[in-house]
C-alpha cells in the first residue's frame, strides 16, 4: 500500500509565507516551499550576523539592504575555507583513511 505525502504546511513555511507577503508571487512560491523555507530560515540569520544583510525599520516596516563590499569579503573567506576543506578531504582520501 503506497503512502501519500502530506501537503500540510510546516511552521517554517508559515513563518516564511508571512515574511514574504510583499514579495512577487514567483519568489513567494519558492520561499514557501519546504526546502526554500528551511534554507531561508538558516541563511538569512547567517547573512545578518556576518553583516552582508542589514535590516532597518522605517515606520514599522523592515527594509533590507545588502552590503556588497561585505558580501565580497565574506564570499572570498567562504571560498578560501572551501578550498582548504577540499584539500583536507583529498589528503584523507589519498592516505586511505576512512
Amino acid at each position: 500500500m503506497a503512502r501519500r505525502k502530506s501537503h500540510k504546511e510546516t511552521y517554517a513555511q508559515k513563518v516564511v509565507g508571512i515574511a514574504a507577503m510583499g514579495m512577487p508571487a514567483p519568489v513567494q512560491t519558492v520561499a514557501k516551499s519546504r526546502w526554500g523555507s528551511r534554507l531561508l530560515l538558516v541563511i538569512v540569520p547567517i547573512l545578518i550576523a556576518t553583516g552582508v544583510l542589514t535590516v532597518s525599520w522605517n515606520g514599522g516596516i523592515p527594509m533590507f539592504s545588502v552590503n556588497k563590499q561585505r558580501a565580497a569579503v565574506v564570499g572570498a573567506e567562504v571560498k578560501q575555507e572551501a578550498l582548504k576543506a577540499a584539500e583536507r578531504v583529498r589528503q584523507y582520501s589519498e592516505s586511505g583513511y576512512r
